[in-house]
């Protein structure tokens, strides 16, 4: 299985989010191009918010795609007659938080003695 997600499979799932359409379901290449519209701006801002950083939009890794596309959908809303929720973005926003947070050693800090 791979360890990234690709743009496109950004795109379908925040399309699917936003639309409630099946996965078996292609949506139309017009309404994925609108939603991929919002996909910089909003790496941008994940990144300038010091939220997650994701250089390259065609290899998003595994942990953070259904918050990012999740993200998106809801930024991307307002196109296709949804309102922005704001409570989900701070979910979403939270749980990338929480996958980037460094992680305890455990290991004993030495003192620094002047």
């Amino acid at each position: 299985m791979a360890e990234f997600k690709t743009l496109t499979e950004l795109k379908t799932e925040a399309f699917g989010i936003l639309t409630g359409m099946d996965s078996s379901q292609t949506p139309a290449v017009e309404d994925l191009d609108t939603i991929g519209g919002y996909v910089a701006p909003l790496l941008a801002q994940l990144a300038q918010d010091e939220i997650v950083s994701i250089p390259d939009a065609d290899e998003i890794p595994n942990e953070y795609f259904l918050s990012v596309a999740r993200l998106l959908a809801n930024v991307a809303g307002p196109r296709f007659g949804t309102a922005m929720n704001e409570d989900a973005r701070r979910i979403d926003e939270a749980a990338l938080r929480r996958l980037t947070a460094p992680r305890p050693t455990f290991e004993a800090l030495k003192p620094d003695y002047f």
